[in-house]
């Protein structure tokens, strides 16, 4: 009987005393107080939202829309000529550079060049001490002038003795010896004759000319220095006087990849820029292709004629060759207009490559376009129709885009 008196009393400590217990309106209203609040709160900035929904929708986009992939761009520009096949750098060589020496030795008595001027062929641009080389000069004229005497007297002792001898008045060995005699004095006669010569050369070339025209690149010798001929001995030995280039016939020798030699032949034309005036231009042409090639560097050797050289050229400098498909127009009556010129990585070939499809960005987004194709260079297509300059145009990954698409 005690136990279930006992149930009661605990169960009676569960009750939640009157005056605790929530009234009947109480809780109630103020949940709805709350639920109304925020119902207008919520509509006011749905509202706001609305009104000011072009303001918002680029930050909804950024927030909740995926951002569109990235898409690499390229500017479409008209050109008159087709872009160029290859660029290398070369040096500038003149076809006919000669080292000037001297043939005699001695010492330089006077100079009559600087390095840079401009000399024409027979020039006199130095001049070698000629004491020495006069005076034999005028030795060997005098020995000729003996044997020319001599000479003289050996014919009037034949003519004598050839008289007697026929009018049996002198015996024979005295014809003979008269004879002997003169053809001896003949002789005589043609060696002076060459030993002054050979002395009249070595004083003429007392004077230093230069052997070509062209300009002087180098002027190695001061006024008295000592010069020596033919393998003279010392350390100045054969020394050179000066180096002169002919400025009229020049080239670029360049080192090209023996991976792009292929895409070059000869007589292709090319355009030249020294880096010395880059703001001056020349016409020129492939010489030559060297047959051979550079194991260690992979590279062949090209040579490209310059067309229309003028000092402004510096042999030995640098100069860089652009190799083209075609040379520029020379009347201006031919020129071709200037035309849209893409990469190949560009577009979408149709199968006779006569057109193509690219993607061209519109507003922000992308729009596919057919172009009409021309000629091609390298790996650059001309195009004759469905582009203009300074639209831009998706540079490749064309399977990840589509018409319509946004890019950023």
């Amino acid at each position: 009987m005690n136990a279930p008196s006992n149930i009661r009393d605990r169960l009676g400590t569960l009750r939640i005393p009157g005056e605790q217990r929530p009234t009947r309106g109480g809780r109630p209203r103020r949940r709805g107080r709350k639920l109304l609040i925020v119902t207008l709160v919520l509509a006011v900035v749905a509202g706001t939202a609305y009104l000011r929904r072009d303001q918002l929708r680029p930050v909804a986009e950024r927030l909740f829309m995926p951002a569109p992939p990235q898409v690499r761009l390229l500017t479409v520009e008209n050109r008159i000529e087709p872009p160029p096949i290859l660029t290398a750098t070369g040096k500038i060589v003149s076809d006919h550079k000669v080292a000037v020496a001297t043939k005699v030795s001695g010492q330089i008595v006077a100079l009559h060049f600087e390095q840079g001027d401009h000399v024409v062929r027979g020039q006199r641009l130095a001049r070698v001490e000629d004491v020495i080389y006069r005076a034999r000069r005028d030795e060997a004229a005098a020995q000729l002038e003996k044997s020319r005497a001599s000479l003289a007297f050996q014919k009037v002792n034949f003519a004598r003795t050839e008289r007697l001898f026929k009018e049996a008045s002198a015996p024979e060995i005295e014809y003979a010896g008269a004879r002997r005699a003169l053809e001896e004095a003949m002789a005589q006669v043609k060696a002076d004759t060459a030993t002054l010569a050979s002395a009249q050369k070595a004083l003429d070339d007392c004077d230093v000319v230069a052997p070509i025209g062209g300009v002087v690149l180098e002027r190695n010798v001061e006024v008295g220095d000592f010069v020596a001929a033919e393998g003279g001995r010392g350390m100045i030995a054969n020394a050179q006087v000066a180096s002169i280039a002919d400025m009229s016939k020049l080239r670029v020798e360049v080192d090209v990849s023996e991976l792009d030699v292929a895409r070059l032949y000869q007589g292709m034309p090319c355009r030249i820029t020294p880096e010395a005036y880059k703001d001056r231009q020349y016409n020129g042409h492939i010489l030559w292709l060297d047959p051979g090639a550079n194991y260690s560097k992979a590279t062949v050797q090209v040579k490209v004629r310059v067309e229309n050289p003028d000092e402004y050229l510096r042999v030995e400098g640098s100069a860089q060759v652009v190799f083209l498909l075609e040379g520029p127009a020379r009347d201006p009556a031919t020129r071709p207009a200037p035309r849209p010129w893409i990469p190949a990585s560009a577009c979408r070939l149709s199968p006779d490559s006569k057109t193509a499809r690219v993607f061209v960005e519109s507003n922000g987004q992308l729009e596919e376009v057919t172009i009409t194709l021309g000629r091609k260079a390298g790996g650059q297509l001309e195009v004759l129709d469905g582009l203009q300059q300074g639209q831009r145009i998706a540079a490749g990954d064309f399977d990840k885009l589509r018409p319509g698409q946004r890019i950023r």
